[in-house]
């Protein structure tokens, strides 16, 4: 089952009825102060986010089954530290408002080291989303998946990047309603 939730005023996120059959979410620019009961749906496979609440990743710690993630502006990110490793997660889709990118402003966080760990990680895309130190070797941890985009890294770090290691910059794929 799909669930949406689209610029829902409500800060505490409806109860999810039956949460063990939902495979698919949308949250769509809420006012939810919390994502914390998606991890009642532990079998869910999809998960698009607009407009993170959280400042951690705790609330996917129980997605074992989650394959594809996708979140736009997550303000209150600073580190992927408590991002769980999901042993099934094949996309990753990270990225800051666009209304961001002509203003230059980026989602800065401490490492990308974390998203190392995501042992089936294919796809990944960090539009904005950026460590302190820029450098070649925090991309070079994604060198086990077959497809990267960036966006706010320096060209030649990039250029270097894709040269090394034979990943594509092709699009991830995109999420199935």
């Amino acid at each position: 089952m799909h669930i949406e939730f689209l610029r829902d005023k409500n800060q505490i996120m409806p109860k999810i009825e039956s949460p063990s059959e939902v495979y698919s979410m949308k949250i769509w620019h809420c006012n939810f102060n919390s994502l914390k009961s998606i991890h009642e749906c532990n079998n869910l496979e999809q998960l698009s986010i607009a407009t993170l609440p959280e400042s951690d990743f705790e609330f996917l710690s129980k997605c074992h089954n989650l394959k594809l993630l996708s979140i736009v502006h997550l303000p209150d990110i600073a580190s992927f530290e408590s991002f769980p490793i999901l042993n099934q997660l094949e996309t990753l889709s990270l990225s800051t408002l666009p209304s961001w990118d002509s203003s230059g402003k980026k989602t800065t966080v401490d490492s990308l080291a974390p998203l190392a760990k995501l042992p089936n990680l294919k796809h990944i895309e960090l539009f904005g989303v950026v460590p302190d130190d820029l450098s070649i070797e925090a991309l070079n941890i994604f060198n086990n998946v077959q497809s990267a985009r960036f966006s706010k890294y320096p060209k030649r770090l990039l250029n270097t990047f894709y040269k090394q290691s034979g990943v594509s910059d092709d699009w991830a794929p995109e999420i199935a309603n």
